[in-house]
């Protein structure tokens, strides 16, 4: 039997409504609602990315899965959209007025079996949990740049780490999944039960109901060859370049990027990096480390010796050191593309917009090597189209103030304009951000094929849209019409 993270309890006696409900709904919960005017609802709403605001007409902060059943079935029953949130990063549609938000950031239960290389998840959890369980094992998840996101919606748009050339997508490894669907109805989910909508979770990100217990495989490898070389940013043509055609040759055991990156002057950053801006070459070999370091000394011997270098033999847990993510909310812009190639057009695009005389306002402009086994099946939901790109491209601003905001929001629209000769015209579903993830821009995250199968699955089991708040699928014409 499927194991599951549900903890059925009795329903206790209701309170008398009010008039849409909300007190009803409070005394059937064992976690805590929040309603605009209490205390604690601007902390409970809070997404990761400030920029991102969520102002809903009330918040759950479940404390089991039957939370989530119960506040599901309050909103279908009043017409309010639901919306999740577990860390709080990767948010698409805010949840306003017109919802309910769930916040599972206290479902944080994990269960990792190193017998059979396998971890179960709670709606909450992060990946750094997992990490820290699968770890002595010598197990490792297929996490992000940061472990401080949650398995649950990164693995569900996809989830391309680290380890992606040599292991896939995070939603590649999903073995099985409890969900609650728009009818407050818990399903299990898995390739032999309900397979269409096993098929359109893995990808489709939160469009089909909120998961509430998510298992997956864990991969053998406690040890990698991992780390930045960092140049100064007048050698940006000259690393390009290199990462162009270096990128061809390489095993799928390395997963690679050639990065741009400012540092700002706080003591937690290295006193090496501290205040200053890089153009990088990094990456992660999944292998035997000794193999990794010859393929990384390729670099080292074709561009000289970098002003910073970190790579090392490490443990796969410490992998968050290659990208040094910052931790804490703060709000942020960004952009994000898939690109045909890295040609020499597109290289001294880039180099223009993020080269030491282009003074970016932007903290990162990161081009990621795709292929390996990020290449999806036909069978399956691809999040990035099932794309021919060999890169994909996302660029980032902190916006803490009104002039960074203006800076910021000026230099991604020159970044999309001046990109655009050299994009696919996909994306990536799971780098849609805040105000990227439109309508527009989240359709363009699928294939024509994908999308029409993604409406079909919509209109089965979401047939008005109650899962609205994320990377919404742009709905058809009328929601009791299937698409073209």
């Amino acid at each position: 039997m499927t194991a599951t993270f549900s903890d059925p309890v009795s329903d206790p006696a209701p309170a008398p409504a009010d008039h849409i409900g909300w007190r009803r709904l409070e005394h059937r919960l064992h976690g805590r609602l929040f309603l605009p005017e209490d205390d604690g609802y601007d902390l409970v709403r809070r997404a990761w990315n400030l920029r991102a605001e969520h102002r809903p007409a009330g918040v759950v902060v479940a404390e089991n899965s039957d939370d989530v059943r119960r506040s599901v079935e309050f909103a279908t029953r009043h017409g309010l959209g639901a919306g999740v949130m577990a860390t709080g990063h990767g948010t698409g549609t805010p949840c306003d007025q017109g919802g309910l938000l769930i916040n599972t950031s206290r479902l944080r239960r994990i269960d990792v079996r190193a017998g059979s290389r396998s971890a179960m998840v709670a709606a909450g959890a992060r990946w750094q949990q997992v990490i820290d369980a699968a770890a002595p094992h010598g197990l490792a998840g297929l996490a992000g740049s940061s472990p401080g996101t949650g398995v649950v919606g990164y693995s569900l748009g996809g989830g391309f780490g680290w380890l992606g050339r040599k292991f896939g997508l995070a939603s590649g490894s999903l073995t099985h999944a409890e969900i609650i669907t728009a009818g407050g109805e818990r399903q299990h989910v898995s390739a032999d039960q309900q397979p269409e909508l096993w098929w359109g979770l893995r990808g489709g990100t939160g469009n089909f109901g909120i998961v509430t217990g998510l298992g997956f495989r864990l991969h053998q490898v406690a040890r990698v060859y991992a780390g930045n070389l960092y140049y100064p940013l007048d050698r940006a043509a000259d690393v390009l370049a290199f990462f162009a055609q270096w990128t061809r040759g390489v095993p799928d055991d390395l997963t690679a990027a050639a990065t741009f990156r400012s540092f700002p002057p706080l003591p937690t950053i290295p006193a090496q990096l501290r205040g200053k801006s890089f153009v990088a070459v990094r990456g992660c070999w999944s292998g035997h480390p000794a193999e990794g370091a010859a393929v990384i000394n390729q670099a080292r011997a074709t561009l000289g010796a970098a002003a910073v270098d970190t790579f090392a033999t490490m443990p796969t847990a410490a992998l968050a050191q290659v990208s040094m993510d910052p931790v804490d909310p703060l709000p942020a812009a960004n952009h994000s593309d898939l690109l045909t190639d890295l040609t020499d057009g597109t290289i001294c695009t880039l180099v223009d917009l993020a080269g030491g005389a282009a003074r970016s306002p932007l903290v990162m402009l990161e081009i990621r090597h795709l292929g390996g086994a990020l290449t999806s099946r036909p069978d399956e939901l691809s999040p990035m189209a099932h794309s021919t790109a060999r890169f994909s491209l996302n660029a980032i601003g902190i916006t803490a103030t009104p002039e960074q905001d203006r800076a910021v929001r000026d230099h991604l629209a020159r970044v999309a304009r001046e990109i655009r000769p050299f994009v696919t015209g996909a994306n990536y579903v799971n780098f849609l951000d805040a105000d990227g993830a439109t309508p527009e821009r989240v359709a363009a995250a699928y294939s024509a094929r994908d999308l029409r199968r993604l409406h079909r699955l919509k209109l089965c089991v979401d047939p008005t849209d109650t899962f609205r708040f994320n990377r919404n699928i742009p709905a058809p014409t009328s929601w009791n019409e299937e698409s073209p």
